[in-house]
C-alpha cells in the first residue's frame, strides 16, 4: 500500500512541476529553473499540498506572486 501511495505522490509531484514550469514559460518565457532552485520547487510543492486547489490555479497564482 505504501508503494502505491508513493507512485501516486510521484505522479502528482511530476504533474505539479510540469504545470509550474509551463506557467513560468507562459508568463516569463523561461522555465522553472531559471527562477527557482530545486529546493524552492520542493517548497512550492509542499505549499501546494497544504492548499486544496487545482494545480493550475495554484501555479498561476504562485508565478504571478513570484514575478
Amino acid at each position: 500500500m505504501t508503494l502505491e501511495h508513493d507512485k501516486s505522490d510521484d505522479s502528482l509531484s511530476q504533474q505539479f512541476m510540469d504545470a509550474l514550469s509551463d506557467e513560468f514559460l507562459k508568463q516569463t518565457g523561461f522555465g522553472i529553473y531559471a527562477y527557482l532552485t530545486p529546493l524552492e520547487v520542493n517548497n512550492a510543492y509542499q505549499e501546494f499540498q497544504q492548499h486544496q486547489m487545482p494545480i493550475h490555479h495554484f501555479t498561476h497564482s504562485y508565478v504571478r506572486a513570484y514575478i
